[in-house]
């Protein structure tokens, strides 16, 4: 077998169809149809294979160019976000492209192992595998990356998904995946019987979508959304090359934007709270420390504590925080700041969930990389914290925190609501994620804040997104996106942020659906290896002594 062999299956249009349909789902394209018909040209593709192990040979192949067309549509921006600012860029696109092609090729392989075995239905079978790998994917301790999974697809499209209440973003995955198998299992009866042999999976197809779908729209219809908070968002849109190269003109810069952006608020706008983007204090520090490698900048921290007394509002802001660990040593952090008016800093949160490589070494300790500044890899993880209690012209409302990135983690969601939260406030700086011209803007810019619209409807909490560069936002609990600024311009709003009085299903009890696909999966893969233990025990054997493998069947 020769190389291209090994590398391209036979028969690879269709995994390359299915690949490119699967990145046409994804934002910024959003095209509602491809969710639903993505996976088809796989699931027949793969239907196809011999019940053999040279057809499950294939099968992970196969699964693996799928997974390496898919995964580097949709991700291809991490090279180009990272190239500019770490040396670590190259390996930080194609380690997740390649790990990401791996799960896709045993996902493949898992599906084709159960098929042949047991000959359970494709309509069950494949779901369950689906959904089983992006458990995996979001599992995986410091290398854990739920970015664009199958459910959060249909973001653009709210009053579809408001199932995602009772079974989260990835349970919207178990349910597109099982109507693309519909639709597969479908052309496939049609290939073999015709029309009439449509009538059943077109049935199941029609039954599939319109449960969830009409009680998504009942939802719209009787959810009770209340504004709790009046918020101001400031996007001061400071360039990324700024940030790198000269810090004091970054902060610089940022501090004259937002003069300028809140002057323009009438003065009948007075804001409960002000949420300023990520780092939005570049790699100036907030509560300063004698080990610390940067200077403390005590002016930043008196220009954030004069806009929180001049807008007689509370503040949220980003900034680098630090612990003195003593004998010289400290530990950074990725942190936002919550400032009241008269009383200063009162609350300190540090980012728990960080971007791998760029923030932090996957398993390395973090000390190792102190002494390199702007190398990346060395803020600490931070701790679990409860909702942050700020005083309204109401009474009072709290918010949970999320920076950057951790907008893809729905139990950070789910820990906020469980302890109160009234809504999210996500701060971000998206600005390594392109640049003006529109022709140098990657999909992440339209990627990372959709998550955030699954987040609001999980939790059935509003949300309120500040970024650097944009996209700024108001979410409700509904999911529509309200207040949306423009990319790579100076913005500001001062908007109502709502909230329900629900604890949903998904926030009581998690990840419902994904578990049980984890477990069905496991047990799936355990029964079918356990068949071929036994089957090799009562298997005829040879003149060599060896076992005589079945060359075709239900192998």
């Amino acid at each position: 077998m020769n190389w291209r062999a090994r590398i391209v299956p036979e028969r690879a249009a269709p995994l390359l169809l299915g690949g490119v349909l699967m990145g046409l789902a994804h934002p910024p394209f959003h095209l509602l149809v491809t969710s639903f018909v993505a996976l088809v040209p796989f699931i027949v593709w793969l239907e196809g294979l011999p019940a053999t192990a040279e057809g499950r040979r294939q099968a992970r192949q196969g699964g693996f160019l799928f997974g390496l067309v898919y995964y580097t549509l949709v991700l291809y921006w991490l090279l180009v976000a990272l190239v500019f600012y770490t040396w670590w860029a190259f390996f930080a696109f194609l380690a997740p492209i390649l790990i990401l092609a791996t799960f896709m090729s045993w996902v493949a392989g898992g599906i084709h192992l159960v098929r042949a075995r047991f000959g359970w239905p494709l309509t069950l079978v494949f779901p369950v595998f689906w959904t089983a790998g992006e458990v995996l994917r979001a599992h995986l301790l410091d290398v854990s990356f739920p970015w664009m999974q199958l459910g959060d697809t249909l973001s653009a499209y709210p009053i579809l998904v408001g199932a995602a209440d009772l079974v989260g973003s990835r349970g919207l995955s178990f349910w597109l995946v099982l109507a693309n198998a519909l639709v597969a299992s479908g052309f496939l009866a049609y290939r073999a019987g015709g029309w009439r042999a449509l009538r059943q999976p077109a049935a199941g197809l029609l039954l599939v979508l319109a449960i969830p779908i009409a009680y998504s729209v009942m939802r719209w219809q009787t959810l009770d959304v209340r504004p709790v908070a009046r918020v101001g968002v400031i996007q001061p849109r400071v360039p990324q090359h700024l940030r790198n190269t000269d810090r004091t003109a970054s902060t610089d810069s940022a501090f004259r934007s937002t003069a300028t952006l809140i002057s323009a608020w009438p003065e009948r706008e007075r804001p409960d709270l002000v949420v300023f983007p990520e780092t939005m204090l570049g790699a100036g520090i907030l509560d300063p420390l004698p080990s610390y490698p940067y200077d403390g900048w005590p002016e930043a921290r008196a220009w954030a504590e004069g806009v929180a007394e001049a807008l007689d509002a509370e503040v949220a802001i980003g900034g680098r925080g630090a612990d003195d660990l003593g004998d010289g040593e400290y530990q950074s952090f990725n942190s936002a700041f919550h400032l009241r008016p008269g009383a200063g800093i009162v609350n300190r949160y540090d980012k728990r969930f960080l971007v791998p490589f760029v923030e932090r070494v996957p398993f390395m300790p973090p000390e190792w990389f102190q002494a390199i500044p702007y190398a990346g890899g060395n803020f600490g993880v931070g701790e679990w914290q409860a909702p942050i209690e700020i005083a309204t012209e109401a009474g009072s409302a709290a918010y949970g925190t999320m920076i950057c990135y951790e907008s893809i983690f729905s139990p950070l969601a789910r820990h906020y609501r469980r302890n109160g939260a009234d809504f999210l406030v996500n701060i971000t700086n998206d600005s390594w994620f392109g640049r003006d011209a529109w022709w140098s803007r990657s999909s992440a810019l339209w990627q990372h804040p959709a998550h955030l619209v699954m987040r609001s409807i999980e939790t059935r909490m509003g949300a309120a997104r500040s970024g650097n560069t944009g996209i700024s936002k108001i979410v409700d609990p509904l999911g529509r996106v309200s207040h949306r600024t423009e990319l790579f311009e100076p913005a500001s709003f001062v908007a109502d942020v709502s909230t329900t009085d629900e604890l949903t299903v998904y926030v009581r009890f998690g990840d419902v659906v994904g578990t049980l696909a984890a477990l069905a999966a496991l047990l799936a893969l355990g029964a079918s290896f356990l068949k071929d233990r036994t089957r090799r025990r009562r298997a005829p054997r040879g003149a060599s002594g060896k076992t005589v493998e079945p060359t075709s069947g239900s192998a």
